[in-house]
């Protein structure tokens, strides 16, 4: 009977001290979304029992309707107050012209694990910055075109070669889209930044593929290491969650060690020289500091670049007067010859406008947040927007997902409509509203990378094929919710269809 009444006195003392953490923002009259005060979770619950997407909550917080019109929204992340922004010039202000109030990611990674702790995402301010210099060197306008986009063709080639022999001498077959996607992207990666001749779409497999697909393997412990460093972040050296499983780590060490070709100009080449540049940096010089950034980049790449493939033909598919005009303009690009000019593919009006719609829907980045790491007393003021003042430590969220789908800037927003990036259009899209890749000094460093290979990969798919849906095909995506980027749920199916032009 004791211990009976232990018990409830410890859920009312955890329920008051609940109510009085979550009734920050009642306090402060800044509009909120409650949290219960029978959990701990704040308003992170579903997500934590997987039964939501990252994107998905998030874009949910975005869009509640207790929102109403507000520019900022708080919510709770655990116990901790966090901010939804909701307003594009508030969003400009925390992303880009308020930068140095707003250096850092909230998450982090345990110090002891060095290969989550040193890549570029995870890294705080003063070493972050030296690494993206350099990383950046890696996708200049010129490097795309004379060194990245020429390895991108021949993968694309082999891409080609692949249906083909997925169809052989058939007019069509019902295909799923996940694994040619991702041995698409695993092979430009692998080729562009390791400088491996990975092959996966000609040998229909790929060791580079398969490791990368066991850290997305989901387990109890790898759900729970990805919280606490995402959401619990000043817990992470006492928690020590991993960000990569000992097995993929490995791999990686391995991919750096047994590199030997220094004639290449990729990843491993370009840390490796920025190692020797910064000799009496503690941070570059880690054993562990080129595999992580070389473990990172090939993670950043993998579910958002193939997904977004599928998501891509998927909606073509669905839309058959879209993508029939595509077809078109493709073929007159193509002519007689084989391949495109990286000038003729960046010149197609209406496949950019493809992809660019296929982004808003799809955004690479489904959200992203900053940590306000303001110096000045009190914090940042959000005024004349807002009347409240971001305490240092607090986490700002953007959801880019909830934004791009917003009635409010996109009429009929679910609906895949590229007239919208139409040319003469593109002066009516609010600024700040379509950011698929982030936006300000921690944007997406591989953004132009990777509107590359989504070019590339569909105009080499839909110059030989069309593509339709059949029975298999899912009435609409459903996001995954054990994979913090945007995967569907469900396998695509789509019948590919030989024509050609």
């Amino acid at each position: 009977m004791l211990l009976l009444w232990l018990l409830l006195l410890t859920l009312l003392a955890l329920n008051l001290w609940l109510r009085h953490k979550y009734a920050y923002f009642r306090n402060l009259g800044i509009p909120y979304l409650p949290a219960s005060s029978w959990s701990p979770m704040g308003n992170l619950g579903q997500l934590l029992f997987l039964r939501i997407s990252f994107g998905d909550l998030f874009r949910q917080l975005y869009a509640d309707p207790l929102c109403g019109g507000a520019k900022v929204v708080g919510f709770f992340v655990f116990q901790t107050p966090a901010l939804m922004v909701r307003d594009p010039e508030l969003i400009r202000q925390v992303l880009v012209k308020n930068f140095n109030s707003f250096l850092n990611r909230y998450e982090s990674a345990d110090v002891e694990d060095t290969m989550g702790a040193l890549n570029l995402p995870l890294a705080k301010y003063h070493h972050w910055k030296e690494s993206r210099q350099c990383m950046s060197q890696l996708f200049t306008s010129g490097r795309m075109r004379e060194v990245i986009y020429p390895q991108i063709l021949d993968v694309a080639s082999d891409l080609e070669n692949f249906l083909n022999r997925k169809l052989r001498s058939r007019p069509s077959r019902v295909l799923p889209l996940t694994r040619m996607c991702q041995l698409y992207t695993t092979d430009v990666t692998g080729n562009l930044f390791y400088s491996l001749d990975v092959g996966g779409l000609r040998r229909g497999r790929s060791q580079l593929l398969e490791k990368t697909r066991e850290l997305f393997n989901t387990n109890f412990r790898k759900v729970l290491d990805f919280m606490i460093v995402f959401f619990l972040p000043k817990w992470t050296n006492l928690l020590r969650p991993k960000v990569f499983s000992e097995n993929y780590a490995q791999f990686i060490r391995e991919v750096v060690e047994e590199h030997h070709d220094h004639k290449k100009d990729d990843l491993i080449n370009q840390l490796q020289q920025f190692q020797i540049s910064r000799s009496s940096d503690h941070y570059s010089q880690h054993p562990d500091f080129i595999a992580s950034q070389a473990g990172i980049i090939l993670l950043a790449g993998f579910e958002t670049s193939s997904a977004l493939m599928g998501f891509t033909l998927y909606e073509l598919a669905k839309a058959p007067g879209i993508q029939e005009r595509l077809r078109q303009e493709l073929s007159e690009a193509f002519g007689s010859t084989s391949t495109l000019s990286y000038e003729t593919l960046n010149a197609l009006p209406y496949l950019k406008m493809v992809c660019s719609e296929a982004l808003r829907l799809y955004p690479a980045a489904a959200f992203v947040n900053r940590e306000c790491t303001s110096s000045e007393a009190g914090g940042v003021s959000l005024q004349p927007h807002v009347d409240f003042v971001v305490p240092p430590g607090m986490p700002a969220y953007i959801s880019i997902l909830g934004l791009q789908r917003d009635e409010k800037y996109w009429p009929e927003p679910h609906r895949f409509d590229p007239e919208r990036f139409a040319p003469e259009r593109t002066k009516d899209i609010h600024p700040m509203t379509y950011i698929p890749f982030g936006a300000g000094p921690h944007g997406c460093i591989g953004n132009r990378l990777g509107i590359l290979q989504l070019k590339l990969g569909i105009a080499h798919i839909l110059k030989l094929y069309s593509v339709e849906v059949c029975e298999r095909t899912v009435a609409e995506i459903r996001f995954n919710p054990k994979s913090f980027m945007l995967k569907s749920q469900d396998e695509i199916y789509l019948r590919f269809c030989r024509d050609t032009f």
